[in-house]
């Protein structure tokens, strides 16, 4: 059962209630819909001043996924449970078909949605998902931000946990990471939301949806990447667009795995050329 207690058109603020859960979202801006689903460690409220410049395109919806945030529910590790979240919202609200957004684990949830429930997508742009990131070999780096996290989480340190391992996830191939420029106020909803990051981190890695049902994907699709990432994201980005039938490859110029907040003009561009597609 779903129900929205938005009162009018014009309503900012509010909630779809779905499988016994209220779900918080916002909007911003006119025309074709826009949803944009957080990474792990994030909510709505960590785009930046993409949802701005994207309200100048279209109706952007941006929302906190189940466990995460002013959303009600336990943190899921399941990719299709927050499939029906995001199908929930869009047709409650209603603002279907949207352009979906993702990054990361999102990015896999953007295009899962695409799969299962073409009618409420126009189009997909997924940032780095990491999808079978794991059969690639393990990089030094990845290891040590694993281990150490893992060390972290069985002591009970879970919001330390969840930081050491977002500054590896954010870092640039040529130095550096996004996650210590991030302002504070992100790093705080990281730690708030450390349960739910780590159920993010044990569904992102893995193998769904298979490669076969990627190949029966109709809706558009962009796999982005961001010229300043890891290699393995970066060819996880490609096997996808290889994969899924018409999907088109591009890069994201200066940016890393936060795309929004390394290159965010850049990264609304793509999403803009998406949404401006017949």
């Amino acid at each position: 059962m779903l129900s929205s207690n938005r009162q009018d058109e014009r309503e900012p603020i509010a909630f779809v209630r779905f499988e016994g859960s209220d779900l918080y979202y916002e909007e911003k801006g006119e025309g074709v819909p826009i949803l944009l689903i957080h990474a792990g460690g994030a909510t709505a409220s960590t785009w930046g001043r993409a949802v701005d410049d994207l309200a100048q395109v279209g109706r952007v919806v941006t929302y906190d996924r189940r466990g995460h945030g002013r959303s009600g529910g336990d943190p899921v590790v399941s990719i299709p449970a927050h499939t029906a979240d995001a199908a929930a919202l869009l047709a409650a609200l209603p603002a279907a078909p949207a352009v979906v957004v993702g990054v990361s684990v999102s990015a896999t949830i953007a295009i899962d949605l695409a799969l299962r429930r073409p009618d409420l997508v126009h189009a997909v742009v997924a940032h780095e998902s990491p999808w079978r990131v794991r059969r690639q070999p393990p990089t030094l780096p990845q290891l040590a931000a694993f281990t150490r996290m893992g060390w972290l989480v069985g002591r009970g340190r879970h919001p330390e946990a969840v930081a050491a391992f977002l500054r590896f996830a954010y870092s640039y191939r040529d130095g550096g990471t996004a996650w210590d420029a991030f302002p504070e106020e992100w790093r705080r909803v990281a730690a708030e939301n450390a349960h739910a990051a780590l159920a993010d981190f044990r569904i992102a890695v893995g193998g769904y949806p298979s490669s076969e049902e990627l190949a029966t994907i109709t809706r558009p699709v962009v796999c982005t990447y961001g010229e300043r990432s890891n290699k393995p994201l970066v060819r996880v980005a490609r096997s996808l667009a290889r994969v899924i039938p018409g999907a088109t490859l591009t890069e994201i110029e200066c940016a890393g795995h936060a795309a929004a907040f390394d290159a965010p003009a850049n990264f609304v561009r793509v999403i803009a050329e998406a949404a401006r597609s017949s």
